[in-house]
C-alpha cells in the first residue's frame, strides 16, 4: 500500500471515529488565507459526553499514519489555529473562535518522538495515539452493542452517557458510564449491563509507564458506583424486582494484575449485593478491557471472550432451539398453574400437575408427546389442559393434529379438554383459520406463540372463550 492510500485510509478513519463519537464536521478540506486545513469540528452530541483529553469548543483536527518526526506539522496546525482567530468572516462563518487542536496519529507509544509529544503540549494540542483511538472507538462501538441488546427485549433502553456520581482522581482518570436495562420474559428477571469508561488524562508517554493503570481499589470505586445505580433502578422503578447484573469496565491506562484477575473474587462480596434483589453480578478478567498495552487487545477480548456465539448453532440443532424456547413458555404456564394465575375456568379450582401424555395411533407414524400435562377431575366438571409443541409435532402437522384431538375427545373421563399448541416460529395462515373455525363441543383449542406470547382461539364458542380467559395471564389476545 502506497503511503498515500495508507494517509487517505487513516484520515476517512479519523473522520467516521469523530463523527460517531458526536463530533459535529463544521468544515473540512478547506482553506484559509492559503493556509490548508484539514477539519474544524465541535462537539455536538446528545449521545456522548464530551472526550475530557479534548479541546473545549471548535478545534482543528490533523491526522497523520506515520511516525511524526518533524515539527512542520504542529507548527502548521498552530499557525492554522492563529490565521483563523483573525479572521473574523472565518469565524462569522464557523460560529465563534477555534480553541485549539486535536492531532490523530496511528502510532504506538513506543514509536512516538518524545520532543514531538512536548512541542504539541506546548502548543495546547490533545495527542490521540493508536490506544486512545482504540479506546474512543471501542466506547462507540459498546454502545451500538448495548442498542442491539436491549432490542432483544419488549422492555429495554440504554442511557445516554453520564459522568459517575463520584469521579476518583480527578487529576488521573475521567469515568463515564453507560447502562442498558431490559427485561428477560424468559427468566423473568431484569438484565442490567454497565459499561464504564474510565479516561486517563495523562499524555500517551506518560500512560506508556504503567503508573497509571487501576488497581483493586480503582475498580471498587466503580463497584460503588453499580451500587447507587443499583439502589436509584430499585428504589424508584423496580423495586422487588430479581435482577441479573453484568459489569464491564474499559480503561486506557489499563489494570494491574491484582485488580483484573482476582475482581470476580473481591467484587462479589464488596457490596451486599442481595439488598439490591441481585441474583447474579458477573465482572471478571473478561468484562475488562485493557488498552495500555497491545490497543487491539480489548478487540480481540471482546471478540473471542466475551462469551460471543451463545446464540449461534449448527442447522440441525434448530428444532432443538425451538423447542427450548417452546419448553420455557410452557414452563411459565406451569408456574401459572401452580401459582393460581390459571385455574380451570368453571368452579375457579386449581389444577394438580400429571405425567406428560403421549398420542399414539396406528395412523401416526410417530408418537407424540405433551410438553405439559394438569387436570382437576372434581365432580361435576372433569377437566384437563395439555399443552403440546409444535416443534415436536412431525409433518403433516395438520394431519397430526387433528388425529391428535380425535383422540382425546373420545376420552369420556373428562368433561373437557383443553389444548394448547406452542409455537416458537409462528403460525401459518391455515393453521389460524383452523383453529378460528374450531367448534368441537368439549374441546378447546388454542395456538400459542412462544416468542410474541400472543394467543390464537375461536372466542366464538364457549370452549373457545373459556381457554381465551385461562390464557390470558401469560398471553395476548
Amino acid at each position: 500500500m502506497s503511503e498515500s492510500a495508507e494517509e487517505k485510509i487513516f484520515a476517512e478513519m479519523s473522520r467516521e471515529l469523530l463523527a460517531n463519537l458526536g463530533y459535529n464536521i463544521v468544515k473540512e478540506g478547506h482553506t484559509i488565507d492559503d493556509k490548508s486545513i484539514s477539519m474544524c469540528i465541535n462537539f455536538k452530541s446528545s449521545t456522548f459526553l464530551k472526550p475530557k483529553y479534548s479541546p473545549e469548543g471548535l478545534c482543528f483536527v490533523e491526522s497523520d499514519s506515520n511516525v511524526i518526526k518533524s515539527q512542520s506539522m504542529l507548527n502548521n496546525l498552530a499557525e492554522n489555529i492563529d490565521c483563523a482567530n483573525k479572521n473574523k468572516n472565518y469565524q462569522q462563518r464557523i460560529g465563534g473562535k477555534v480553541t485549539g487542536g486535536i492531532i490523530l496519529n496511528n502510532t504506538l507509544r513506543d514509536e512516538l518522538k518524545k520532543e514531538m509529544l512536548d512541542v504539541a503540549v506546548s502548543k495546547g494540542f490533545f495527542w490521540w495515539d493508536i490506544h486512545r483511538i482504540f479506546f474512543y472507538a471501542m466506547k462507540v462501538f459498546s454502545h451500538s452493542i448495548l442498542e442491539n441488546w436491549v432490542s432483544q427485549s419488549k422492555l429495554g433502553f440504554v442511557l445516554r452517557e453520564q459522568e459517575i456520581k463520584k469521579q476518583f482522581e480527578t487529576e488521573h482518570y475521567h469515568t463515564t458510564l453507560f447502562h442498558g436495562i431490559r427485561f428477560s420474559e424468559l427468566s423473568s428477571k431484569l438484565e442490567i449491563y454497565f459499561s464504564y469508561f474510565v479516561d486517563c488524562l495523562k499524555d500517551p508517554i506518560e500512560l506508556k509507564s504503567g503508573v497509571d493503570s487501576l488497581h483493586a481499589e480503582h475498580v471498587k470505586k466503580i463497584l460503588d458506583d453499580v451500587y447507587l445505580q443499583l439502589e436509584n433502578i430499585s428504589k424508584k422503578y423496580y423495586p422487588g424486582t430479581k435482577k441479573n447484573v453484568t459489569i464491564e469496565i474499559h480503561s486506557l491506562s489499563g489494570f494491574t494484575y491484582d485488580a483484573e484477575f482476582k475482581v470476580k473474587l473481591y467484587a462479589q462480596n464488596y457490596k451486599d449485593w442481595n439488598s439490591m434483589d441481585v441474583d447474579k453480578i458477573t465482572i471478571d478478567e473478561h468484562t475488562l478491557f485493557k488498552y495500555a498495552i497491545i490497543p487491539w487487545e480489548a478487540v480481540m477480548d471482546y471478540a473471542f471472550t466475551k462469551k460471543t456465539g451463545i446464540h449461534t448453532t449448527e442447522h440441525e440443532q434448530i428444532p432443538k432451539k425451538l423447542l427450548e424456547i417452546e419448553s420455557n413458555f410452557a414452563d411459565e404456564f406451569r408456574n401459572a398453574i401452580k401459582n393460581g394465575d390459571i385455574k380451570e375456568p368453571f368452579t375457579n379450582q386449581f389444577f394438580e400437575e400429571r405425567d406428560p401424555i403421549t398420542i399414539e395411533d396406528k395412523e401416526l407414524e410417530t408418537p407424540v408427546t405433551s410438553i405439559y400435562h394438569a387436570e382437576n377431575k372434581e365432580i361435576p366438571i372433569r377437566q384437563r389442559l395439555i399443552i403440546f409443541s409444535r416443534t415436536s409435532i412431525p409433518e403433516p402437522r395438520q394431519q397430526y393434529l387433528k388425529k391428535i384431538i380425535e383422540k382425546l375427545a373420545t376420552n369420556s373421563d373428562y368433561n373437557y379438554t383443553w389444548i394448547g399448541i406452542m409455537s416458537s416460529c409462528g403460525y401459518s395462515d391455515d393453521s389460524k383459520e383452523f383453529v378460528d373455525s374450531w367448534e368441537k363441543a368439549g374441546v378447546g383449542l388454542a395456538l400459542v406463540d412462544a416468542v410474541t406470547k400472543r394467543l390464537y382461539v375461536n372466542t366464538k364458542t364457549e370452549e373457545g372463550e373459556k381457554i381465551n380467559i385461562m390464557f390470558l395471564s401469560e398471553c395476548i389476545a
